[in-house]
């Protein structure tokens, strides 16, 4: 998901994700909710960046963005992510996966895109924890041990920004 900012429009959602995403303990975590509970990594990055920008968690508002990314990732980034897994492992394939990788990355951004026209009218002005609006993002973290501890790990470390591993 990192990419030279300059070759990519910018956003305000697309900075923060992109300046969150350079820390590698991020990147772990959301990969791992998206790989092991399914959870769109655009959609927890909008949850946090709502969170920072000090938004009021909505359900309908969550479940909007959910069902934004989910369709989203259906459509377009689980098959472009399943070519290019494929192409990671074929022989003399490095330049296709690399095209592959550049069709993702702007398929996440025009996600984030997506998702930050549906938040923008959201009221804010009150401190708002991460775990807030990633449980909102998220409703069935409460029925998944895993899954919450991931969530609630995620919520620390955007909280708690450190130096990248």
């Amino acid at each position: 998901m990192v990419a030279p900012e300059e070759t990519m429009k910018e956003t305000p959602l697309w900075r923060f994700a992109l300046r969150l995403w350079r820390d590698k303990r991020v990147e772990r975590v959301c990969l791992r909710l998206q790989d092991e509970h399914g959870v769109p990594v655009a959609v927890l990055l909008t949850a946090l960046w709502l969170s920072e920008a000090k938004r009021r968690p909505d359900p309908a508002l969550g479940r909007r963005l959910l069902a934004c990314a989910e369709q989203f990732e259906a459509d377009y980034l689980r098959p472009l992510r399943a070519v290019r897994r494929r192409a990671a492992d074929g022989q003399g394939t490095v330049e296709l996966k690399r095209q592959i990788q550049e069709a993702e990355l702007e398929g996440e951004r025009l996600l984030l895109e997506q998702l930050s026209r549906q938040a923008q009218s959201q009221p804010g002005g009150q401190t708002v924890s991460a775990l807030s609006w990633l449980f909102v993002v998220v409703p069935e973290a409460g029925q998944c041990e895993s899954l919450q501890a991931a969530l609630e790990e995620l919520a620390a470390l955007s909280e708690n920004p450190a130096m990248s591993e």
